[in-house]
């Protein structure tokens, strides 16, 4: 059984989505195969260290670098924590708390050899959607080189010019 969520009453608060964030082991791969391969465009790569990051992330003695990706009509950002690191871990796709990132691309066979060839992985096969909004597209779950999850939905040339 689901536990529900109490409403709360109506305020005047004003939610807008900033930004999806991902931690990696190493900021220069992942900026190289996000801008090279997948065609985001990056901000220089920036450091954070000072006392307000320690309370504001919940991590003490942070210390990261980050970039600041965009293009796609997306604003992602990867973080890699100078210190304290953390250990690497490549959660599995069905497994709670795990993220992705869903690129509707055309000639995915293309795409999915060029993340190949730059150290991507597959997660899945190139298989045919038969329900929800994509049906009758095709699609696969890839991960980049650290291993974040990649959904690639084609759609038809035709589509992508309108």
């Amino acid at each position: 059984m689901t536990d529900t969520i109490p409403r709360r009453a109506a305020t005047s608060r004003t939610i807008t989505f900033g930004h999806t964030g991902f931690i990696t082991p190493d900021i220069e791969r992942s900026v190289a195969f996000w801008t090279q391969v997948l065609g985001f465009r990056a901000e220089p790569i920036g450091e954070r260290r000072a006392p307000w990051l320690a309370s504001f992330i919940g991590v003490p003695g942070a210390h990261m670098r980050l970039a600041h990706l965009f293009g796609h009509g997306a604003h992602i950002e990867f973080i890699q924590f100078v210190s304290p690191p953390g250990e690497a871990i490549r959660p599995a796709a069905n497994q709670p708390g795990a993220a992705h990132v869903c690129l509707r691309v055309t000639r995915l066979p293309e795409l999915r050899q060029d993340i190949l060839d730059a150290g991507g992985a597959l997660q899945g096969e190139v298989s045919e959607i038969t329900e929800g909004i994509a049906r009758g597209l095709r699609g696969l779950f890839m991960r980049d080189p650290h291993g974040i999850l990649i959904e690639l939905v084609e759609i038809p040339e035709e589509i992508s010019d309108v």
